[in-house]
């Protein structure tokens, strides 16, 4: 692959003949000087054109001089996401030890459990002779072990030195982002704990030379960088363009997304379509070889799938004793959070938006827990509420009088034989069958308001189809609800049985999606200026080619088909916007309708003001006026402006506009998608449209 293709993250090394004979062709007066920094090569010299990024020896710091300079890069990307990663993880120790202890629980889990199954001879343990026999009677190291388990045991060996060759490794990069916040950034180990992305954005592109091909980066290129690859993910379940049904009859209309399933789609996607430095082929963006490229992807998820085949015992294996260790101590102290719900990985990917960093998004999706479980809580079941009561009742009784006699005497609870059991034992079941029992009676004081539920839910999420406008308080929605919400034991034990269906889905399914996605990758990759080839849904530029004009996109445009369902592309516009206020938006024809809008319901709301009318909800003496370029104000997140209980209960209010000569927006429908910081402003924006398209429609009659 060329230099000009390398998409502008390729930092060459005069170690290679190539990259030397590059450089020099480049740069004929230059003399090529180089320096040793820590092992890694820099150079004075650099390419503005075509994406030759490098770092002086002698470069400063973003802020102050530093005496240490900033190592050569070979993968911009690569580096990036190791800084967000560092940021994630809290500095060096935390990340360390997190590693640490995730290498050390897992060989425990594998070696305890070898232990348990050939080691202990159970015949003593649980023998009744007396005294009971000692602990070196009961155990044998001497015992041969079975030939499945040494199987086992051979492959998760394999595994887990990978792992720990991972982790050497990352100690090195690690250090040496930590060297790069210290020395670079100006950012120590005990701010990082409080540090906001955005912050450290802002430090990042003020680095001199980081990104030769563009002067300064901003937020949106780190963002694509960093989401080069999940973007095109987001935008394939977008489109529902992955096949990912179980091919067996009576279970083809089941559709999920799994850890394992996961895993194998990116593996076979990624190592195909992205060359070694995370960059898009050249050869996925050429039409004529389409064809070839979707049949060697088909190959490829054949191949993946059949290797899957043999692994699957090995897998299914290992998750069903981690699920015992992981969660045994938690099901006997609190029985009732396996029970507890959580988004669904196939919801989370709905909920996404484009280049929206995880960590942001797991803040979202925190925000919705309590009242995602409000709302479904307000859809009791009468019946199963008397019967758990009921059946608590009896239990509880039987519990209670076993706590006091133990309590009167310890012989009792500890001797005392009821059915060859010990009353302790029955404590223990019983114990967990009221604590289930009583988590589905209903609470008599609870108050069921759905509709104001969802609306606070749609305020994290983002997410409310137009099925479920004004028909929130239904069954109908409820259980659509809760395939997104699922329970968590639920969740777990679909991840232990993917393992049996993941390698079907790839032999059978995605083959049958393999032209789709390569299209997908050649019709959606663009280049960005600074970044190379990225999904050009990423871009946010381009709204008026690839917005939907049924969201408040378009001003002009016939378009009619848009590349995104549910204004995902309109959604992540302004959810990014929100996230990064910085972020210079004066080309972006989306925000500039919206800034338009702003200004039109803030004269409206002044005037409304001056006539004192009074058009607040809550506690608040008035509604935000900020614009899409000004985010000062927070929601809480009980509070619910009245655009969005408007969009859930399918009710619209519509002022009208003092300003005659205002200007007229496009006509569209209310959007589901609604962000929680800016919600008050483009609500208000799509419910403008929409009364304009049904006033249009109504003419037309």
């Amino acid at each position: 692959m060329s230099h000009e293709d390398r998409g502008g993250d390729y930092y060459p090394m005069m170690d290679d003949p190539e990259d030397r004979n590059f450089i020099q062709a480049k740069y004929p007066n230059s003399t090529g000087h180089m320096s040793s920094v820590g092992g890694n090569h820099t150079m004075s010299s650099f390419d503005d054109n075509h994406g030759i990024e490098m770092l002086r020896d002698d470069e400063h710091s973003l802020l102050h001089e530093s005496p240490v300079p900033i190592p050569a890069i070979h993968n911009l990307d690569s580096f990036l996401t190791d800084v967000y990663n560092y940021f994630r993880g809290k500095g060096f120790m935390c990340i360390f030890f997190n590693d640490l202890f995730e290498l050390v629980s897992s060989l425990f889990v594998v070696l305890f459990f070898t232990f348990l199954v050939c080691f202990v001879d159970y015949s003593k343990l649980f023998s009744e002779q007396m005294p009971p026999p000692a602990l070196r009677e009961s155990v044998n190291f001497s015992a041969p072990i079975p030939i499945w388990l040494m199987v086992f045991l051979v492959i998760f060996s394999l595994y887990w030195l990978s792992k720990l060759f991972s982790f050497f490794s990352s100690i090195k990069t690690n250090w040496e982002i930590s060297s790069f916040y210290k020395n670079t950034l100006k950012v120590n180990e005990d701010d990082i704990q409080t540090i906001e992305w955005r912050e450290v954005v802002s430090k990042i592109v003020l680095v001199p030379r980081l990104c030769i091909v563009k002067e300064n980066m901003n937020a949106l290129d780190i963002a694509n960088r960093i989401m080069r690859k999940e973007n095109y993910i987001i935008g394939l379940i977008n489109q529902r363009i992955l096949n990912l049904s179980i091919p067996f009859p009576f279970l083809r209309n089941l559709t999920f997304i799994t850890k394992t399933l996961e895993w194998s789609l990116m593996y076979s996607l990624f190592n195909y379509i992205f060359d070694e430095n995370g960059i898009i082929k050249s050869e996925f963006q050429d039409p004529t070889q389409r064809k070839r490229l979707s049949r060697g992807l088909s190959r490829r998820f054949l191949t993946i799938g059949i290797l899957g085949l043999f692994t699957t015992p090995f897998i299914f294996f290992f998750l069903l004793i981690n699920f015992f260790f992981e969660y045994a101590e938690e099901l006997k102290n609190r029985p009732g959070s396996l029970f507890s719900r959580e988004w669904s990985p196939l919801a989370r990917w709905e909920f996404r938006e484009l280049n929206e960093l995880p960590h942001y998004f797991q803040n979202r999706l925190s925000l919705s827990y309590s009242h995602a479980n409000q709302y479904v809580e307000s859809f009791p079941s009468q019946m199963l509420s008397t019967i758990a009561k009921f059946i608590s009742f009896l239990f509880g009784s039987v519990l209670a009088v076993f706590i006091v006699m133990g309590i009167v005497s310890d012989h009792f609870i500890m001797n005392y034989q009821i059915f060859d059991r010990t009353p302790i034992w029955y404590i223990g079941i019983l114990g967990t069958i009221v604590a289930i029992t009583r988590s589905l009676i209903v609470d008599e004081n609870q108050v069921f308001q759905p509709a104001k539920h969802m609306a606070r839910t749609v305020q994290n999420t983002h997410y409310l189809p137009m099925s479920w406008v004004g028909k929130t308080h239904t069954h109908k929605v409820r259980d659509e609800f809760l395939v997104l919400f699922e329970y968590r034991i639920v969740d777990f034990v679909r991840d232990i049985f993917s393992v049996l269906f993941t390698p079907f889905i790839l032999i059978f399914s995605l083959p049958k999606s393999s032209q789709a996605i390569i299209d997908f990758f050649g019709n959606n990759t663009v280049v960005l200026e600074g970044v190379g080839p990225i999904c050009q849904l990423g871009d946010f530029s381009n709204i008026r080619k690839l917005g939907d004009n049924s969201f408040g996109s378009l001003n002009h445009s016939q378009n009619k088909i848009s590349l995104t369902n549910n204004a995902k592309l309109e959604k992540s516009i302004i959810n990014f916007k929100c996230l990064n206020p910085e972020w210079n938006t004066d080309n972006n024809e989306l925000l500039q309708d919206l800034n338009e809008f702003s200004k039109i319901k803030n004269n409206n709301n002044n005037n409304n003001n001056n006539n004192g009318s009074n058009n607040h909800i809550g506690n608040h003496s008035q509604l935000p006026t900020t614009s899409v370029d000004d985010f000062q104000f927070i929601h809480d997140s009980h509070y619910i402006p009245h655009e969005i209980i408007d969009a859930v209960l399918g009710t619209h209010r519509h002022s009208q506009q003092s300003n005659n000569n205002a200007p007229r927006f496009k006509t569209g429908r209310v959007d589901q998608n609604i962000l929680n910081a800016v919600n008050d402003l483009h609500q208000s924006f799509y419910e403008s449209q929409y009364k304009h398209k049904n006033d249009n429609f109504v003419n037309s009659i």
